[in-house]
C-alpha cells in the first residue's frame, strides 16, 4: 500500500502532453568540386556561396537575450569532407582567452566553438566537435539527447583557427569516413552550434529554443536539419599495430621473509610461451583493427591488448562502508562506453569494463577481443567479446567475457527501450559462469520530465529450459524513477530500487544486496534577474531511505536541506546547513589501520559547504568543508583545490584532502581514537605544441605512507600516430614502521610505446 501513491503519481505524469517547438527550414550545405585551402581563414570564394547561419541566442548568463557578439557559420562539402566555417566577431580580440593546446583540452576555460551533429537524424545521438583559437581539439559522442556522454571518444578530424582584427575564424574539416549515417541518395542529419565567450561567461546557441529548457547545448532534438546529396559510402579500415619496450624494478620479500630484495626485469613477459626470447617479443607487440562492416556498424578487433599509456588511478580516502567503483581510464573500453553501458540511478552498473583485465588487484593480460558497435533504423547496438589469460602464480584462471547491449529509439526526445546480456565464463574449468539479463526504458514525458525503469536478473551457469527453475526464481534488481530538471522553477526526483539478496552481476558493480532503496528530492530554482551579479538561487530538500528487503530492518534514513547560489562570473556556493542521517552497520568495517566501526545504529548531524571560484580567468579554485558527527566521532574535512594556467604551455594544479575524526577510545586499537589523513595530488603539464606534451601526476597519502608518481611524455605528430614514454614510481615514506623494513623504492618502471595507424 505504501507504494500506491508513488505509482499513481507516475501514472498522472504520463498524461502530460509533449512540448512542441518550431523548426527552421532544412539547411543545405554547398557541394564544391575540390577541396579548399585548409588554413582557418575562410577567404575562399566558396564560403560566400553557403547560407550564413547567425541567428544565435544567449543561453548564459541571460537566457534568450541577444548575443553581445555576432557569430556567422557556413557549411561546404566534397565527396571526402564536411567543411564547417565560423566567423566569431569580437570587439576586443586581445581579450580572447586561449590556454588549451592539448588534445581533449578543458573546453570550459577558453573561447571556442562547438559543432554538434546528429548523423542519424534520430534526435537522440550524435557527435560533438570543439576547437579554440589555438587549434586545440575536443570531441565526444553522446546518446539520450546529450544525457549520456562519452568524453573519451576520439575520431579522425581536424580544425584550424585564425585571430584577426574582427575576432577570429575557425575551420573544421571532418571526414565523412569518421561519421556513421544511413546511406541514401539524400542524407538528412541534424546540427547545432555553441559558442563560448569566456571572459563574459557567455554561451551562445543555435538554433534558438525555449529558455526554460535545462542545459540545451548539445540537445540534438532541438537541432536544425540539413541535407546532403550524392554522399559516397566510405568504410573505414585501419590497422593499428603497437610495440613496447620497458624496464621494471620492484621490491619483493624474500622466501625466508627476513628482508626485501630488488628484482629487475628488462622487457616484461606475459608468459605466452616457455621460450623466454620468443615470449618477450610476442608479449610486447600487438595490434588493433578498425573496419567498417557497413556505414552503420564498425568492427574493432584487438590482439594482445596493452594499456601501458593509460592514466593511473586516483588514490582515494574511502570513509564509507562501501567498496569504491573506480572509473575506467583505458582507451579501448572508453571508446565504447555509450554502446555498452547500463546503469541505475542508485549507482549500480550491470557492466563495468574494469571487470575485464583486472582481478584481485592485479592486471590480467587480454589475449584478444572483438567489438561491434553501431546504429540502424533506430536500433543502437554494442557487442563485446574478450578473452583473458591465466596467471598461475596468482591463482587467476582465464575467462571469456561477453556483452550485448541494445537500445531502440521510441520518440524524438531521446526516449528508448533497451536490454543487456552479459556472460563471464571460466575457460579453464569450463564450469564457473555468471550471466546478467535485463531490460530498461527511458521515456521523456517532455523536455524536462523523464521516466526511468529497468529490471535485471543474475544467473549462475544458466541453461535456457522451461524446466529450469533457476531461470524463474532468479535474483532481481529493479528500478523505477521520475525526474524533472528545470532551468527555472520546480525540479524533483523520486526513485525506488529493489536489489535481491543473491543478486550478483559478475561483470558489474553494486554497493550492496538485499535492499529496498528510496530517494526523493524537491526544489526550486530562481533567476536573480539581469540587474544582479547573482544568476540563480536554488533551494531543495533531499532524502534517502534504505531497508533490508528480507527482514524489513531499516538501514539508513537521511534528509538534508540544500541551497545553491550561482553567480554570473561562474562562481558557485553550495551549502547544506543541516543533514541528518541514521545508519545501521551490520558488519564492522575499518578506517585505515587502527579504527574499527562496530555494528550498531549511529545517528549523525553534519553541515557542509563547497565554494567554487569565478571561471573568467586562468585560475580555477574550489574549497569544501564538512563538519559534524561521523559514527560517534567528531569530524572535520577540508578539500581545497587550485588549478592555474601560467600560459597556454604550462598548467599546474593541486588537490588536497584533510580528514580529522576524533572517535571514542573504544574504536581504536591504540586507544587514542584519532583518525587523521592527508591526501595530496599534484598535476603539472607542459605543452610544447598540440603535438608534444609532458605530464607529471604525483600523489601522496599517509594511510599507506606512499608517494606514487606518473610521468608521461606524448608525441603525436599526426592523428593515429603516437609515441609514449611513461615512467611510474612508488616510494615508501615511512619504511621503519614495517618489519622487516621496506626499501625506499617500492617499484618503478619505464615504458616506451609506439602506435601507428595504417589506413587501407
Amino acid at each position: 500500500m505504501r507504494y500506491c501513491y508513488f505509482y499513481l503519481f507516475l501514472f498522472f505524469l504520463l498524461l502530460w502532453n509533449v512540448v512542441s517547438y518550431a523548426q527552421e527550414p532544412t539547411y543545405r550545405p554547398v557541394r564544391i568540386g575540390q577541396e579548399i585551402s585548409f588554413d582557418g581563414k575562410l577567404d575562399e570564394p566558396e564560403w560566400n556561396q553557403a547560407e550564413s547561419i547567425e541567428d544565435f541566442m544567449q543561453e548564459d548568463p541571460f537566457a534568450g537575450a541577444i548575443p553581445t557578439e555576432r557569430t556567422q557559420c557556413y557549411m561546404l562539402y566534397t565527396d571526402e569532407y564536411l567543411f564547417v566555417g565560423v566567423r566569431a566577431f569580437d570587439h576586443d580580440p586581445s581579450a580572447i582567452l586561449r590556454y588549451g593546446l592539448e588534445r581533449d583540452y578543458d573546453i570550459n576555460k577558453d573561447d571556442g566553438v562547438a559543432f554538434v551533429i546528429d548523423t542519424y537524424n534520430d534526435k537522440s545521438s550524435g557527435l560533438i566537435f570543439v576547437t579554440n583559437t589555438l587549434g586545440a581539439r575536443w570531441d565526444e559522442e553522446f546518446t539520450s539527447d546529450g544525457g549520456n556522454e562519452n568524453e573519451n571518444y576520439n575520431t579522425f578530424w581536424d580544425a584550424k583557427s585564425n585571430v584577426d582584427s574582427l575576432g577570429y575564424t575557425v575551420e573544421f574539416r571532418i571526414p565523412f569516413s569518421s561519421l556513421r549515417f544511413q546511406s541514401k541518395d539524400t542524407v538528412t542529419m541534424g546540427f547545432r552550434f555553441v559558442r563560448l565567450i569566456k571572459r563574459k561567461n557567455e554561451y551562445l546557441i543555435y538554433p534558438k529554443c525555449d529558455v526554460k529548457i535545462s542545459s540545451p547545448y548539445f540537445k540534438v532534438s532541438l537541432g536544425r536539419e540539413m541535407q546532403f546529396t550524392g554522399l559516397k559510402t566510405h568504410k573505414p579500415f585501419y590497422i593499428i599495430p603497437y610495440a613496447i619496450a620497458g624496464f621494471a624494478q620492484s621490491s619483493q620479500l624474500t622466501t625466508a621473509g627476513d628482508r626485501y630484495e630488488t628484482v629487475n626485469e628488462w622487457i616484461p613477459r606475459k608468459h605466452f610461451t616457455s621460450n623466454e626470447t620468443l615470449d618477450k617479443i610476442i608479449s610486447n607487440i600487438g595490434t588493433d583493427v578498425k573496419y567498417g562492416l557497413s556505414k552503420n556498424f564498425t568492427l574493432d578487433f584487438t590482439v594482445n591488448t596493452d594499456f601501458a599509456q593509460a592514466e593511473v588511478d586516483n588514490r582515494i580516502i574511502n570513509l564509507s562502508k562501501y567498496e569504491v567503483n573506480l572509473p575506467e581510464k583505458r582507451g579501448f573500453f572508453l571508446e565504447s562506453r555509450n554502446y555498452l553501458g547500463y546503469s541505475f540511478g542508485s549507482g549500480a552498473q550491470m557492466f563495468i569494463s574494469r571487470s575485464i583485465g583486472r582481478e584481485n588487484n592485479q592486471v590480467v593480460p587480454i589475449i584478444t577481443g572483438a567489438r561491434v558497435t553501431g546504429k540502424s533504423h533506430g536500433w543502437q547496438m554494442g557487442f563485446l567479446e574478450m578473452q583473458t589469460k591465466a596467471i598461475k602464480d596468482a591463482g587467476i584462471d582465464p575467462h571469456n567475457f561477453f556483452v550485448f547491449r541494445t537500445r531502440k529509439d521510441i520518440d524524438k526526445l531521446g526516449s528508448f527501450v533497451g536490454g543487456i546480456v552479459t556472460n563471464r565464463y571460466n575457460t579453464n574449468s569450463g564450469q564457473e559462469s555468471g550471466q546478467t539479463i535485463g531490460w530498461d526504458v527511458v521515456k521523456f514525458i517532455n523536455r524536462q520530465v523523464v521516466l526511468v525503469g529497468g529490471m535485471v536478473g543474475t544467473f549462475e551457469s544458466l541453461k535456457f529450459s522451461p524446466s529450469n527453475t533457476n531461470f524463474w526464481t532468479t535474483p532481481m534488481h529493479y528500478e523505477i524513477a521520475i525526474f524533472r530538471n528545470a532551468r527555472e522553477g520546480w525540479f524533483y526526483n523520486l526513485q525506488q530500487d529493489y536489489i535481491g539478496e543473491k543478486f550478483r552481476p559478475l561483470m558489474g558493480f553494486i554497493y550492496e544486496n538485499d535492499l529496498w532503496n528510496t530517494n526523493a528530492g524537491i526544489g526550486k530554482q530562481y533567476n536573480a534577474g539581469s540587474a544582479s551579479k547573482i544568476q540563480y538561487v536554488s533551494v531543495s530538500l533531499n532524502s534517502n531511505f534504505k531497508a533490508k528487503a528480507i527482514s524489513g530492518i531499516t538501514e539508513t534514513r537521511y534528509i538534508d536541506a540544500k541551497s545553491v547560489i550561482t553567480w554570473k562570473s561562474g562562481a558557485e556556493l553550495s551549502i547544506i546547513p543541516y543533514s541528518y542521517q541514521e545508519d545501521r552497520i551490520f558488519d564492522s568495517f575499518e578506517l585505515g589501520k587502527d579504527i574499527t566501526i562496530e555494528p550498531g545504529l549511529y545517528r549523525m548531524i553534519t553541515s557542509s559547504f563547497n565554494l567554487t571560484g569565478p571561471t573568467k580567468s586562468n585560475v580555477k579554485s574550489s574549497i569544501g568543508v564538512t563538519a559534524g558527527k561521523f559514527y560517534s566521532g567528531d569530524r572535520i574535512s577540508v578539500t581545497p583545490s587550485l588549478l592555474y594556467n601560467f600560459s597556454s604551455h604550462l598548467l599546474a594544479g593541486i588537490d588536497y584532502e584533510f580528514n580529522h575524526i576524533q572517535f571514542p577510545e573504544s574504536f581504536s586499537f591504540y586507544r587514542d581514537g584519532l583518525f587523521e589523513t592527508n591526501l595530496v595530488r599534484l598535476n603539472v603539464s607542459y605543452y610544447f605544441s598540440p603535438k608534444f606534451s609532458v605530464k607529471l601526476f604525483t600523489q601522496y597519502e599517509d594511510i599507506s605512507n606512499e608517494i606514487s608518481s606518473n610521468l608521461r611524455v606524448r608525441y603525436n605528430p599526426q592523428e593515429g600516430t603516437d609515441l609514449y614514454v611513461v615512467f611510474n614510481q612508488g616510494l615508501n615514506t615511512d619504511r621503519n614502521i614495517y618489519q622487516p623494513h621496506k626499501e625506499l623504492i617500492q617499484e618503478q618502471a619505464v615504458t616506451v610505446k609506439f602506435i601507428r595507424t595504417i589506413g587501407l
